[in-house]
């Protein structure tokens, strides 16, 4: 089990970077990572095998399972029928990335209550929160900012990210579960943390992303409402001067006009070349994908497909809308089932925090913040950026989530001067007993 916590630690910190460094060199080292994925979940499958998972973790592994065979239905009607299939490799590509994250929810769920889990997650995603974030900063200070878009009124860095948007989700997740993992062990913040943090908001600026910064607002905003509602107003009048003063100011302030066209509803006799924002070419581009979805409203036109069949040529921008036009309302639905599986195996707990710790203790925080997350996550994903077609992104999603399933007690007493040091060895004890009685 050692092995497998190591294996991890290493394949999250290099397939974070791994993008980058294909863009860099032009090798297939994400490939590779993700493929030696798919082999050590299996290995982490054998060696649980006598071992009863969490019953909500259960479901969500049957959820993904029959989304992902919902998807192999649309590829063999689509690719053998009806011939609709434009790019098998990208098909394939796709099905093979929902094997992939089928495979590190296993490999987690037979690793999240290892004592050493928690604080080997809080080391790794500190360092990979520092290098991703100094790499932004590096790229702007050297030069490699650049405008992405049409629409980009800045320059923008990317990091070892393809681009800004992505980059941006990536840093934000990489914090939460940075944040994440310290509340679970209690540990106090630290100055090195402070340093990390702030290098992650000035990477975030860099990266002149409102959908990065949309999740971070809505994250926190939707945490100080459960948490500290008194302090909401005074947040969101803070957050909205910072946004205000900053330069995504003007990006924001583009948002407050309507197009004429969509006041009048002739989305589809609209030209996408006069779009004033982004945002605005996005309604267009899901009034057209969804019309003709419609067509094939069941079974879709097969997984990955939607960018040869947008006029654009490129992605629909918002998860769900993807998900029906690629797999119809059959895999619309099982995907939602998946998705919403999420929240609920993250709240399995949730009775016993209450009655155990009360509804102020660290451990509710702990799952208030990842619920805020994930509703933050859920909007950006409507919105933007297909969140199921990015993978690091999603990885991080998922490990935080198993954050928050890690119980205090799995983390035993480490070397008296360290600072994860905190949980007594009685406590330790009691997560050993639970492992010989047959229950992750």
């Amino acid at each position: 089990m050692n092995m497998l916590l190591l294996y991890f630690l290493i394949y999250t910190f290099f397939r974070s970077i791994s993008n980058g460094l294909d863009r860099l060199s032009g090798t297939s080292f994400s490939m590779i990572l993700s493929l030696t994925v798919i082999g050590i979940g299996v290995v982490a499958a054998w060696h649980t095998r006598h071992v009863r998972i969490h019953k909500r973790l259960f479901v969500l592994l049957i959820c993904m399972s029959v989304f992902f065979a919902a998807c192999v239905l649309s590829f063999v009607i689509n690719g053998f029928g009806a011939g609709k299939i434009i790019d098998q490799y990208a098909a394939w590509y796709e099905m093979f990335r929902y094997v992939y994250l089928i495979m590190f929810v296993t490999l987690l769920s037979a690793l999240y209550r290892h004592p050493n889990f928690c604080p080997s997650v809080h080391r790794v995603y500190v360092l990979l929160l520092f290098v991703i974030s100094a790499v932004g900063l590096g790229q702007y200070l050297t030069g490699h900012a650049e405008l992405v878009t049409q629409y980009d009124k800045f320059e923008r860095v990317a990091g070892l990210s393809s681009h800004p948007v992505p980059y941006s989700l990536e840093i934000v997740l990489t914090f939460f579960v940075c944040e994440l993992s310290r509340r679970k062990m209690r540990l106090p913040i630290q100055h090195f943390h402070i340093a990390v943090y702030l290098l992650f908001l000035v990477a975030l600026v860099l990266s002149a992303s409102r959908t990065g910064v949309a999740l971070l607002g809505v994250t926190l905003t939707v945490y100080l409402f459960v948490q500290r509602p008194a302090l909401l107003p005074v947040f969101a009048a803070a957050f909205a001067i910072l946004l205000w003063i900053s330069p995504f100011g003007e990006l924001f302030s583009d948002l407050s006009t309507v197009p004429e066209y969509i006041i009048r509803g002739e989305y589809a006799v609209w030209d996408w070349r006069t779009a004033p924002t982004s945002v605005h070419w996005r309604i267009h581009h899901w009034y057209y994908l969804s019309t003709l979805g419609l067509e094939r409203a069941w079974i879709g036109y097969g997984p990955g497909q939607v960018g040869f069949y947008s006029p654009f040529s490129l992605l629909a921008h918002s998860q769900f809308v993807e998900i029906f036009f690629e797999s119809g309302v059959v895999g619309l639905i099982t995907f939602a089932m998946f998705w919403f599986s999420l929240p609920l195996a993250a709240m399995s707990d949730g009775r016993r925090l209450v009655s155990s710790y009360g509804k102020r203790s660290a451990e509710i925080g702990v799952l208030h913040l990842w619920l805020a997350m994930f509703a933050g996550v859920t909007l950006v994903a409507s919105f933007d950026a297909s969140f199921d077609r990015e993978t690091v992104a999603f990885s991080h999603l998922i490990v935080s989530m198993f954050v928050v399933l890690a119980q205090p007690e799995a983390v035993t007493e480490r070397d008296s001067g360290s600072r994860y040091s905190y949980i007594s060895m009685t406590a330790g004890s009691r997560i050993e007993a639970s492992a010989s009685r047959g229950t992750i």
